[in-house]
């Protein structure tokens, strides 16, 4: 922590930090800007020309993004449903013996016997432990 004696002046800072009189940027005119905006010379007819140049190319732009597109569409279309079908092929084939022998009527049904016996086992141990 320092003392007060170590911080600066405030004021002897802002005297410091003044601009001299040479150095104050000149003052803002209204009229100067006024008479410079009259002055200008006329270039409507080169930003016309400038802007109509933008937009024809920004329309030539967009007509070409679409013409790509539309012709990239189905090629892509047909690659993601490929590898969509392969995806799903290559999952369903190894879990074929799992959903053959669910298909079986005894595992379901021991399945959902062991789920009741589990949750009747729980619901005795529960109130064996509030009971005690």
């Amino acid at each position: 922590m320092r003392s007060d004696d170590d911080l600066f002046d405030e004021g002897a800072l802002r005297r410091a930090l003044r601009l001299e009189a040479s150095e104050l940027p000149p003052r803002i005119q209204a009229a100067a800007i006024a008479a410079r905006a009259y002055a200008r010379p006329p270039l409507g007819l080169a930003s016309f020309a400038s802007s109509l140049f933008a937009g024809l190319a920004a329309a030539a732009l967009l007509a070409a993004a679409a013409v790509t597109i539309s012709s990239l569409l189905p090629a892509l279309a047909g690659d993601a449903f490929d590898a969509a079908l392969s995806l799903v092929a290559s999952v369903a084939v190894p879990l074929e013996p799992a959903v053959e022998a669910m298909q079986q009527p005894t595992i379901p049904i021991a399945a959902l016997a062991a789920i009741a016996f589990a949750i009747a086992y729980e619901y005795r141990t529960r109130k064996e432990r509030a009971n005690a």
